[in-house]
Protein backbone atom coordinates (compact mmCIF):
# COMPACT_ATOMS: atom_id res chain seq x y z
CA UNK A 1 0.00 0.00 0.00
CA UNK A 2 2.87 2.06 0.72
CA UNK A 3 4.69 1.61 -2.04
CA UNK A 4 1.41 2.23 -4.62
CA UNK A 5 0.74 5.39 -2.63
CA UNK A 6 4.56 6.40 -3.53
CA UNK A 7 4.23 6.11 -6.84
CA UNK A 8 0.67 7.83 -7.31
CA UNK A 9 2.51 10.45 -5.41
CA UNK A 10 5.30 10.79 -7.72
CA UNK A 11 2.96 10.44 -10.87
CA UNK A 12 0.90 13.38 -9.80
CA UNK A 13 3.83 15.22 -8.65
CA UNK A 14 5.46 14.96 -12.05
CA UNK A 15 2.13 15.29 -14.10
CA UNK A 16 1.77 18.90 -12.14
CA UNK A 17 4.95 20.67 -10.94
CA UNK A 18 7.43 19.84 -14.27
CA UNK A 19 4.99 21.44 -16.68
CA UNK A 20 4.36 24.38 -14.28
CA UNK A 21 8.28 25.58 -13.26
CA UNK A 22 8.96 25.08 -17.37
CA UNK A 23 6.19 27.29 -18.05
CA UNK A 24 7.10 29.49 -15.04
CA UNK A 25 10.65 29.87 -16.23
CA UNK A 26 9.54 30.25 -19.98
CA UNK A 27 7.41 33.35 -19.14
CA UNK A 28 10.84 34.73 -17.21
CA UNK A 29 12.70 34.18 -20.38
CA UNK A 30 9.91 35.28 -22.69
CA UNK A 31 10.00 38.90 -19.29
CA UNK A 32 13.72 39.15 -20.36
CA UNK A 33 13.38 39.06 -24.21
CA UNK A 34 10.63 41.92 -24.51
CA UNK A 35 12.80 43.36 -21.96
CA UNK A 36 15.71 43.41 -24.40
CA UNK A 37 13.16 43.98 -27.49
CA UNK A 38 11.50 47.12 -25.62
CA UNK A 39 15.48 48.64 -24.90
CA UNK A 40 16.18 47.97 -28.65
CA UNK A 41 13.38 49.75 -29.44
CA UNK A 42 13.93 52.75 -27.85
CA UNK A 43 17.49 53.15 -29.46
CA UNK A 44 15.82 52.50 -32.75
CA UNK A 45 13.26 54.97 -31.89
CA UNK A 46 16.14 57.40 -30.94
CA UNK A 47 17.82 57.26 -34.00
CA UNK A 48 14.62 57.53 -36.30
CA UNK A 49 13.75 60.51 -34.49
CA UNK A 50 17.60 61.74 -34.77
CA UNK A 51 17.03 61.66 -38.97
CA UNK A 52 13.69 63.10 -38.94
CA UNK A 53 14.74 66.25 -37.81
CA UNK A 54 17.77 66.23 -39.99
CA UNK A 55 15.64 65.71 -42.95
CA UNK A 56 13.11 68.79 -41.19
CA UNK A 57 16.08 71.24 -40.37
CA UNK A 58 18.36 70.46 -43.57
CA UNK A 59 21.21 69.52 -41.21
CA UNK A 60 25.15 69.68 -42.87
CA UNK A 61 27.48 67.11 -42.32
CA UNK A 62 28.98 69.32 -39.21
CA UNK A 63 25.26 69.94 -37.67
CA UNK A 64 25.07 65.75 -37.22
CA UNK A 65 27.68 65.22 -35.69
CA UNK A 66 27.01 67.50 -33.29
CA UNK A 67 23.60 66.40 -32.45
CA UNK A 68 24.74 62.56 -32.28
CA UNK A 69 27.64 63.24 -30.16
CA UNK A 70 24.61 65.19 -28.07
CA UNK A 71 22.67 62.20 -27.81
CA UNK A 72 26.01 59.43 -27.38
CA UNK A 73 26.76 62.16 -23.91
CA UNK A 74 23.23 61.78 -22.87
CA UNK A 75 23.10 58.00 -23.64
CA UNK A 76 26.39 56.89 -23.09
CA UNK A 77 25.87 53.62 -21.85
CA UNK A 78 23.76 52.42 -24.59
CA UNK A 79 25.91 53.75 -27.87
CA UNK A 80 29.41 52.50 -28.61
CA UNK A 81 29.35 55.17 -31.65
CA UNK A 82 27.24 57.19 -33.51
CA UNK A 83 28.20 57.98 -37.04
CA UNK A 84 26.94 60.07 -39.94
CA UNK A 85 27.20 57.97 -43.53
CA UNK A 86 26.92 59.93 -46.75
CA UNK A 87 26.10 58.63 -50.50
CA UNK A 88 28.44 57.38 -51.46
CA UNK A 89 28.12 54.98 -48.70
CA UNK A 90 31.49 56.54 -46.13
CA UNK A 91 30.94 56.27 -42.46
CA UNK A 92 32.67 59.51 -40.59
CA UNK A 93 33.04 60.67 -37.62
CA UNK A 94 35.23 63.07 -35.42
CA UNK A 95 36.97 60.58 -33.35
CA UNK A 96 38.93 58.78 -36.39
CA UNK A 97 39.08 58.25 -40.19
CA UNK A 98 35.87 57.82 -42.08
CA UNK A 99 35.55 54.05 -43.77
CA UNK A 100 33.54 52.96 -46.32
CA UNK A 101 30.75 50.56 -45.54
CA UNK A 102 29.43 49.53 -49.46
CA UNK A 103 30.68 45.80 -48.82
CA UNK A 104 28.53 45.14 -45.79
CA UNK A 105 25.49 42.84 -45.81
CA UNK A 106 22.71 45.45 -43.85
CA UNK A 107 23.87 48.51 -46.31
CA UNK A 108 23.33 46.64 -49.08
CA UNK A 109 20.28 45.36 -47.82
CA UNK A 110 18.89 48.89 -47.17
CA UNK A 111 19.67 49.80 -50.42
CA UNK A 112 17.34 47.19 -52.25
CA UNK A 113 14.81 46.84 -50.11
CA UNK A 114 12.05 49.51 -49.32
CA UNK A 115 12.57 49.83 -45.28
CA UNK A 116 13.82 52.99 -43.42
CA UNK A 117 16.01 51.44 -41.59
CA UNK A 118 17.92 48.12 -41.04
CA UNK A 119 19.76 45.85 -38.61
CA UNK A 120 23.23 44.23 -39.00
CA UNK A 121 23.81 41.10 -37.95
CA UNK A 122 26.47 41.01 -34.80
CA UNK A 123 30.23 42.45 -35.94
CA UNK A 124 33.07 43.66 -34.16
CA UNK A 125 33.54 47.76 -33.46
CA UNK A 126 36.49 49.47 -34.98
CA UNK A 127 37.02 50.99 -31.80
CA UNK A 128 39.83 49.92 -29.51
CA UNK A 129 38.12 47.42 -27.53
CA UNK A 130 36.95 45.81 -30.65
CA UNK A 131 33.20 45.44 -28.70
CA UNK A 132 30.71 43.25 -29.62
CA UNK A 133 27.87 45.26 -31.68
CA UNK A 134 24.94 45.54 -33.98
CA UNK A 135 24.65 48.55 -36.36
CA UNK A 136 21.38 50.13 -36.89
CA UNK A 137 21.33 52.13 -40.33
CA UNK A 138 18.71 54.56 -40.71
CA UNK A 139 17.77 56.75 -43.76
CA UNK A 140 17.55 60.18 -43.55
CA UNK A 141 14.05 60.86 -45.97
CA UNK A 142 13.75 63.25 -46.89
CA UNK A 143 17.96 63.38 -48.24
CA UNK A 144 18.81 66.82 -48.39
CA UNK A 145 22.37 66.55 -48.54
CA UNK A 146 24.63 63.80 -50.13
CA UNK A 147 26.89 64.32 -47.31
CA UNK A 148 23.89 63.27 -44.79
CA UNK A 149 22.64 60.08 -46.14
CA UNK A 150 22.04 57.86 -43.15
CA UNK A 151 22.93 57.81 -39.74
CA UNK A 152 24.36 54.66 -38.51
CA UNK A 153 24.36 53.93 -34.61
CA UNK A 154 26.22 51.21 -32.78
CA UNK A 155 24.94 49.64 -30.00
CA UNK A 156 26.85 47.75 -27.79
CA UNK A 157 25.78 43.69 -27.79
CA UNK A 158 26.88 43.58 -23.47
CA UNK A 159 24.36 45.73 -22.57
CA UNK A 160 21.65 43.08 -23.65
CA UNK A 161 23.60 40.44 -22.36
CA UNK A 162 23.09 42.58 -19.01
CA UNK A 163 19.49 42.05 -19.14
CA UNK A 164 19.28 38.57 -20.24
CA UNK A 165 21.55 37.62 -17.16
CA UNK A 166 18.78 38.83 -14.52
CA UNK A 167 17.37 35.32 -15.56
CA UNK A 168 16.57 32.84 -12.60
CA UNK A 169 15.11 29.76 -12.82
CA UNK A 170 13.02 28.16 -9.75
CA UNK A 171 12.50 24.59 -8.42
CA UNK A 172 9.52 22.26 -7.25
CA UNK A 173 9.32 24.25 -4.33
CA UNK A 174 9.87 28.00 -5.16
CA UNK A 175 14.15 27.34 -3.91
CA UNK A 176 15.91 29.78 -6.43
CA UNK A 177 18.77 27.68 -8.11
CA UNK A 178 22.52 28.45 -9.45
CA UNK A 179 22.03 30.66 -12.42
CA UNK A 180 23.36 28.67 -16.14
CA UNK A 181 25.55 31.27 -18.45
CA UNK A 182 23.54 31.26 -21.77
CA UNK A 183 25.30 33.99 -23.88
CA UNK A 184 26.53 32.72 -27.09
CA UNK A 185 25.11 29.10 -25.73
CA UNK A 186 27.36 28.35 -23.21
CA UNK A 187 26.72 26.47 -19.99
CA UNK A 188 28.88 25.16 -17.02
CA UNK A 189 31.78 22.63 -17.28
CA UNK A 190 30.68 20.55 -14.98
CA UNK A 191 27.31 20.02 -16.87
CA UNK A 192 29.32 18.83 -19.72
CA UNK A 193 31.33 16.55 -17.78
CA UNK A 194 28.46 14.95 -16.65
CA UNK A 195 26.49 15.22 -20.26
CA UNK A 196 23.33 16.31 -18.45
CA UNK A 197 19.92 16.27 -20.54
CA UNK A 198 19.63 20.17 -20.93
CA UNK A 199 16.16 21.61 -20.82
CA UNK A 200 16.30 24.91 -23.35
CA UNK A 201 14.11 28.05 -23.13
CA UNK A 202 13.94 30.75 -26.16
CA UNK A 203 12.05 33.92 -26.32
CA UNK A 204 12.58 36.10 -29.90
CA UNK A 205 14.07 39.02 -29.87
CA UNK A 206 11.76 41.04 -32.19
CA UNK A 207 13.70 44.17 -32.87
CA UNK A 208 17.22 41.79 -34.09
CA UNK A 209 15.80 39.87 -36.58
CA UNK A 210 17.15 35.70 -36.31
CA UNK A 211 18.24 36.63 -32.47
CA UNK A 212 16.74 35.16 -29.67
CA UNK A 213 17.20 34.47 -25.76
CA UNK A 214 18.27 30.98 -24.53
CA UNK A 215 18.46 29.72 -21.34
CA UNK A 216 19.29 26.23 -20.90
CA UNK A 217 19.19 24.18 -17.43
CA UNK A 218 20.15 20.52 -16.50
CA UNK A 219 16.34 18.84 -16.50
CA UNK A 220 17.25 17.35 -13.28
CA UNK A 221 17.15 21.01 -11.58
CA UNK A 222 13.34 21.57 -12.64
CA UNK A 223 12.33 18.26 -10.77
CA UNK A 224 14.97 18.36 -7.74
CA UNK A 225 12.63 19.97 -5.35
CA UNK A 226 9.94 16.86 -6.80
CA UNK A 227 13.10 14.27 -6.23
CA UNK A 228 14.03 15.75 -2.71
CA UNK A 229 10.12 15.38 -1.38
CA UNK A 230 9.79 11.83 -2.50
CA UNK A 231 12.86 10.95 -1.36
CA UNK A 232 12.22 12.28 2.32
CA UNK A 233 8.81 10.60 2.38
CA UNK A 234 10.51 7.07 1.39
CA UNK A 235 13.09 7.11 3.81
CA UNK A 236 10.03 8.31 7.07
CA UNK A 237 7.87 5.73 5.82
CA UNK A 238 10.46 3.02 5.91
CA UNK A 239 10.42 3.75 9.92
CA UNK A 240 6.96 4.75 10.66
CA UNK A 241 5.08 2.40 8.60
CA UNK A 242 1.45 2.67 8.36
CA UNK A 243 1.12 5.80 10.72
CA UNK A 244 3.27 7.50 7.88
CA UNK A 245 0.50 6.41 5.27
CA UNK A 246 -1.72 8.71 6.98
CA UNK A 247 0.75 11.56 7.10
CA UNK A 248 2.08 11.05 3.16
CA UNK A 249 -2.42 11.06 2.46
CA UNK A 250 -2.17 14.48 4.05
CA UNK A 251 1.37 15.88 2.36
CA UNK A 252 -0.04 15.03 -1.11
CA UNK A 253 -3.40 16.91 -0.42
CA UNK A 254 -1.09 19.94 0.94
CA UNK A 255 1.74 19.85 -2.08
CA UNK A 256 -0.84 19.01 -5.16
CA UNK A 257 -3.85 20.84 -4.36
CA UNK A 258 -1.99 24.33 -4.07
CA UNK A 259 0.28 23.41 -7.03
CA UNK A 260 -2.86 22.97 -9.36
CA UNK A 261 -4.53 26.25 -7.88
CA UNK A 262 -1.58 27.94 -8.49
CA UNK A 263 -2.38 26.15 -12.17
CA UNK A 264 -5.35 27.41 -12.59
CA UNK A 265 -4.20 30.93 -11.65
CA UNK A 266 -1.53 30.84 -14.39
CA UNK A 267 -4.05 28.94 -16.70
CA UNK A 268 -6.28 32.39 -16.54
CA UNK A 269 -3.71 34.76 -16.19
CA UNK A 270 -2.54 33.27 -19.51
CA UNK A 271 -6.15 34.09 -20.91
CA UNK A 272 -5.95 37.93 -20.06
CA UNK A 273 -7.08 38.26 -16.73
CA UNK A 274 -4.67 40.74 -15.16
CA UNK A 275 -7.01 41.37 -11.82
CA UNK A 276 -5.74 37.65 -10.47
CA UNK A 277 -3.06 36.79 -8.01
CA UNK A 278 -1.85 33.39 -6.32
CA UNK A 279 -3.07 32.27 -2.98
CA UNK A 280 0.20 32.98 -0.59
CA UNK A 281 -1.42 31.52 2.48
CA UNK A 282 0.74 28.52 2.75
CA UNK A 283 4.02 29.60 4.59
CA UNK A 284 5.73 26.15 2.88
CA UNK A 285 7.60 26.12 -0.50
CA UNK A 286 4.76 26.41 -2.60
CA UNK A 287 3.78 29.38 -0.36
CA UNK A 288 7.01 30.64 -1.72
CA UNK A 289 6.35 29.78 -5.36
CA UNK A 290 3.14 31.83 -5.62
CA UNK A 291 4.64 34.71 -3.85
CA UNK A 292 7.66 34.35 -6.49
CA UNK A 293 4.82 34.14 -9.17
CA UNK A 294 3.01 37.25 -7.72
CA UNK A 295 6.26 38.80 -7.59
CA UNK A 296 6.98 38.02 -11.82
CA UNK A 297 3.55 38.90 -12.48
CA UNK A 298 4.19 42.82 -10.96
CA UNK A 299 7.13 43.12 -12.59
CA UNK A 300 6.03 42.12 -15.80
CA UNK A 301 2.70 44.65 -15.72
CA UNK A 302 5.19 46.91 -14.87
CA UNK A 303 7.47 46.48 -17.79
CA UNK A 304 4.35 46.93 -20.22
CA UNK A 305 3.31 50.36 -18.49
CA UNK A 306 6.78 51.76 -18.90
CA UNK A 307 6.69 50.99 -22.14
CA UNK A 308 3.38 52.13 -22.96
CA UNK A 309 4.39 55.22 -21.13
CA UNK A 310 7.51 55.94 -23.19
CA UNK A 311 5.35 54.86 -25.98
CA UNK A 312 3.06 58.05 -25.44
CA UNK A 313 5.85 60.29 -24.59
CA UNK A 314 7.86 60.01 -27.75
CA UNK A 315 4.74 60.14 -30.15
CA UNK A 316 4.09 63.61 -28.14
CA UNK A 317 7.55 64.51 -28.84
CA UNK A 318 7.43 63.39 -32.32
CA UNK A 319 4.40 66.57 -33.15
CA UNK A 320 5.75 69.86 -34.05
CA UNK A 321 4.29 73.34 -35.22
CA UNK A 322 4.62 72.51 -38.67
CA UNK A 323 2.27 75.51 -39.62
CA UNK A 324 5.49 78.13 -37.59
CA UNK A 325 7.18 79.16 -40.89
CA UNK A 326 4.06 80.32 -42.78
CA UNK A 327 2.79 82.00 -39.59
CA UNK A 328 6.24 84.10 -39.71
CA UNK A 329 5.68 85.04 -43.52
CA UNK A 330 1.81 86.16 -42.54
CA UNK A 331 3.52 88.17 -39.84
CA UNK A 332 6.17 89.98 -42.34
CA UNK A 333 3.55 90.56 -44.59
CA UNK A 334 1.33 92.17 -42.43
CA UNK A 335 4.05 94.51 -41.04
CA UNK A 336 5.10 95.56 -44.29
CA UNK A 337 1.01 96.31 -45.62
CA UNK A 338 -0.57 97.71 -42.69
CA UNK A 339 1.85 98.93 -40.37
CA UNK A 340 2.57 97.20 -36.49
CA UNK A 341 -0.71 97.47 -35.12
CA UNK A 342 -2.30 94.73 -36.19
CA UNK A 343 0.87 92.96 -36.10
CA UNK A 344 0.58 93.07 -32.34
CA UNK A 345 -2.32 90.98 -32.40
CA UNK A 346 -0.92 88.33 -34.37
CA UNK A 347 1.96 87.91 -32.60
CA UNK A 348 0.12 87.50 -29.13
CA UNK A 349 -2.04 84.80 -30.85
CA UNK A 350 1.25 83.40 -31.64
CA UNK A 351 3.13 82.99 -28.45
CA UNK A 352 -0.23 82.36 -26.49
CA UNK A 353 -0.36 78.68 -29.18
CA UNK A 354 3.56 78.42 -28.28
CA UNK A 355 3.24 79.00 -24.74
CA UNK A 356 0.05 76.57 -23.95
CA UNK A 357 1.36 74.05 -26.93
CA UNK A 358 4.91 73.74 -25.17
CA UNK A 359 4.08 74.35 -21.88
CA UNK A 360 5.69 72.54 -18.81
CA UNK A 361 5.83 69.38 -20.79
CA UNK A 362 3.05 67.63 -18.43
CA UNK A 363 1.00 65.31 -21.04
CA UNK A 364 -2.24 66.58 -19.41
CA UNK A 365 -4.23 70.23 -19.36
CA UNK A 366 -7.38 71.47 -18.84
CA UNK A 367 -9.94 71.27 -21.23
CA UNK A 368 -10.17 75.07 -21.24
CA UNK A 369 -6.34 75.58 -21.68
CA UNK A 370 -6.43 72.95 -24.51
CA UNK A 371 -9.39 75.14 -26.28
CA UNK A 372 -7.51 78.04 -25.85
CA UNK A 373 -4.60 76.77 -27.07
CA UNK A 374 -6.30 75.71 -30.32
CA UNK A 375 -8.44 78.78 -30.74
CA UNK A 376 -4.55 80.80 -30.84
CA UNK A 377 -4.56 78.66 -33.81
CA UNK A 378 -7.65 79.32 -35.40
CA UNK A 379 -7.25 82.81 -34.83
CA UNK A 380 -3.86 82.70 -36.85
CA UNK A 381 -5.29 80.86 -39.69
CA UNK A 382 -7.93 83.26 -39.63
CA UNK A 383 -5.93 85.70 -40.54
CA UNK A 384 -3.81 84.18 -43.39
CA UNK A 385 -7.66 83.13 -44.75
CA UNK A 386 -9.56 85.49 -44.14
CA UNK A 387 -11.40 85.23 -47.12
CA UNK A 388 -12.23 81.39 -47.17
CA UNK A 389 -12.79 80.90 -43.34
CA UNK A 390 -14.39 81.49 -39.92
CA UNK A 391 -14.62 79.55 -37.02
CA UNK A 392 -16.97 79.27 -33.85
CA UNK A 393 -15.76 77.66 -30.73
CA UNK A 394 -18.60 76.28 -27.62
CA UNK A 395 -17.94 74.67 -24.58
CA UNK A 396 -20.20 73.67 -21.81
CA UNK A 397 -18.67 75.45 -18.86
CA UNK A 398 -18.54 72.91 -15.98
CA UNK A 399 -16.33 71.13 -17.93
CA UNK A 400 -13.96 73.74 -18.47
CA UNK A 401 -11.43 72.44 -15.82
CA UNK A 402 -11.88 68.42 -16.92
CA UNK A 403 -8.13 66.88 -17.56
CA UNK A 404 -7.47 65.82 -21.82
CA UNK A 405 -4.25 65.20 -22.95
CA UNK A 406 -2.31 67.92 -24.72
CA UNK A 407 -2.41 68.87 -28.40
CA UNK A 408 -5.30 66.79 -29.51
CA UNK A 409 -7.57 69.52 -31.42
CA UNK A 410 -4.83 71.59 -33.04
CA UNK A 411 -4.67 68.16 -35.42
CA UNK A 412 -7.84 67.57 -36.45
CA UNK A 413 -8.08 71.70 -37.30
CA UNK A 414 -4.94 71.57 -39.39
CA UNK A 415 -6.64 68.62 -41.30
CA UNK A 416 -9.82 70.56 -41.79
CA UNK A 417 -7.78 74.13 -43.14
CA UNK A 418 -5.10 71.88 -45.66
CA UNK A 419 -8.01 69.04 -46.52
CA UNK A 420 -11.19 70.64 -45.99
CA UNK A 421 -11.54 74.45 -46.64
CA UNK A 422 -8.43 75.32 -48.52
CA UNK A 423 -9.11 72.80 -51.87
CA UNK A 424 -12.73 75.37 -51.71
CA UNK A 425 -10.80 78.19 -52.21
CA UNK A 426 -13.53 79.82 -54.20
CA UNK A 427 -16.11 80.65 -50.79
CA UNK A 428 -15.52 81.10 -47.23
CA UNK A 429 -16.23 77.86 -45.04
CA UNK A 430 -16.88 77.40 -41.42
CA UNK A 431 -15.09 75.04 -38.60
CA UNK A 432 -17.08 74.60 -35.65
CA UNK A 433 -15.55 72.91 -32.26
CA UNK A 434 -18.02 71.87 -29.75
CA UNK A 435 -17.64 69.94 -26.19
CA UNK A 436 -20.12 68.42 -24.28
CA UNK A 437 -20.91 65.35 -21.82
CA UNK A 438 -22.89 62.34 -23.33
CA UNK A 439 -23.13 59.11 -21.15
CA UNK A 440 -20.45 60.40 -18.78
CA UNK A 441 -18.06 60.28 -21.65
CA UNK A 442 -16.56 64.12 -22.68
CA UNK A 443 -17.05 64.36 -26.22
CA UNK A 444 -14.95 67.14 -28.57
CA UNK A 445 -16.40 67.44 -31.94
CA UNK A 446 -14.70 69.11 -34.94
CA UNK A 447 -17.09 70.09 -37.98
CA UNK A 448 -16.49 71.75 -41.20
CA UNK A 449 -18.67 72.28 -44.03
CA UNK A 450 -15.55 72.12 -46.49
CA UNK A 451 -15.24 69.56 -48.83
CA UNK A 452 -15.83 66.22 -48.20
CA UNK A 453 -13.74 63.07 -47.79
CA UNK A 454 -14.76 60.44 -50.87
CA UNK A 455 -15.93 57.60 -49.31
CA UNK A 456 -13.23 55.25 -50.69
CA UNK A 457 -11.25 57.28 -48.59
CA UNK A 458 -12.61 57.99 -45.27
CA UNK A 459 -12.81 54.44 -45.49
CA UNK A 460 -9.84 53.89 -45.69
CA UNK A 461 -8.87 56.04 -42.71
CA UNK A 462 -11.41 54.69 -41.02
CA UNK A 463 -9.62 51.15 -41.25
CA UNK A 464 -5.70 52.76 -40.58
CA UNK A 465 -6.74 54.45 -37.18
CA UNK A 466 -7.82 50.58 -36.22
CA UNK A 467 -4.18 49.56 -36.82
CA UNK A 468 -1.91 49.68 -34.36
CA UNK A 469 1.11 50.81 -37.11
CA UNK A 470 1.27 54.20 -38.44
CA UNK A 471 1.29 54.09 -42.77
CA UNK A 472 1.59 57.56 -44.33
CA UNK A 473 0.23 56.52 -47.21
CA UNK A 474 -3.40 55.60 -45.33
CA UNK A 475 -3.80 58.35 -42.88
CA UNK A 476 -1.92 61.45 -41.71
CA UNK A 477 0.20 61.48 -38.90
CA UNK A 478 -1.47 63.78 -36.73
CA UNK A 479 -4.92 62.01 -36.85
CA UNK A 480 -2.80 58.79 -36.30
CA UNK A 481 -1.10 60.16 -33.09
CA UNK A 482 -4.41 61.90 -31.49
CA UNK A 483 -6.40 58.42 -31.84
CA UNK A 484 -3.27 56.65 -30.54
CA UNK A 485 -2.65 58.54 -28.01
CA UNK A 486 -6.45 58.37 -26.51
CA UNK A 487 -6.06 54.93 -26.37
CA UNK A 488 -2.66 54.68 -24.85
CA UNK A 489 -3.59 56.64 -22.33
CA UNK A 490 -7.84 55.20 -21.77
CA UNK A 491 -7.84 52.36 -23.70
CA UNK A 492 -11.00 51.30 -25.39
CA UNK A 493 -13.91 52.47 -26.53
CA UNK A 494 -12.10 55.95 -26.44
CA UNK A 495 -10.45 57.67 -29.74
CA UNK A 496 -11.19 59.29 -32.50
CA UNK A 497 -14.08 58.56 -35.06
CA UNK A 498 -14.71 60.78 -38.37
CA UNK A 499 -18.16 60.70 -40.51
CA UNK A 500 -18.43 62.84 -43.90
CA UNK A 501 -22.02 63.29 -45.14
CA UNK A 502 -24.72 65.79 -46.28
CA UNK A 503 -21.72 68.67 -46.38
CA UNK A 504 -20.63 68.38 -43.26
CA UNK A 505 -17.12 66.56 -41.83
CA UNK A 506 -17.17 65.77 -38.26
CA UNK A 507 -13.95 64.65 -36.66
CA UNK A 508 -14.86 63.08 -32.94
CA UNK A 509 -13.36 62.80 -30.07
CA UNK A 510 -14.45 60.71 -26.71
CA UNK A 511 -12.60 60.70 -23.46
CA UNK A 512 -13.81 59.45 -20.25
CA UNK A 513 -15.33 61.27 -17.54
CA UNK A 514 -15.15 60.45 -13.98
CA UNK A 515 -17.68 62.81 -13.20
CA UNK A 516 -20.64 65.10 -14.05
CA UNK A 517 -22.87 68.47 -13.57
CA UNK A 518 -26.10 68.92 -13.89
CA UNK A 519 -25.82 72.45 -14.38
CA UNK A 520 -24.75 72.96 -17.50
CA UNK A 521 -23.80 76.66 -19.59
CA UNK A 522 -22.42 77.17 -22.55
CA UNK A 523 -19.46 79.50 -23.06
CA UNK A 524 -19.41 80.84 -26.36
CA UNK A 525 -16.21 82.37 -28.20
Amino acid sequence: MFIALFIAIHLEMERTVAPLNESLTQQIVDARGEQISSWFEQRMGEVELLAALAAEHGWQQEDMFREAEELELMRKDEYESIRIVDADGWSWSREDEPFSIVDRDYYKHLLTGNSSSVVSNMIRSHAVNRAEIVVILQRVEPRVHDEVAYIAAAVPIAKMKEIAQEIHVYDGMGKLLDEYETAEGKHDDSLQNKKAQLATFTSPILQVPGWELMFQVPESQLSQGTKRTQRSALIVGAVMGLFLLTLLLLLAKSIVRPIRSLQIVMQQVEEGDRSLRASVQERDEIGELSKSFNQMLVKLYGYEQEKKEMELQLIQEQIKPHFLYNTLDTIQWKADAYGADDVVELVESLSTYFRLGLGSGSQYVTLEQELYHVESYMHIQCVRYEDILEYELMYDEHLGDKRVIRFLLQPLVENAIYHGIKPLCDRKSKISIKAYEDHQALVIRVDNNGQQIAPERLNQIRESLKSEVWRNDQVGFGLYSVNHRIKLAYGEPYGLRIYSDKGLTSMVLQLPLEESNEDVECAYR
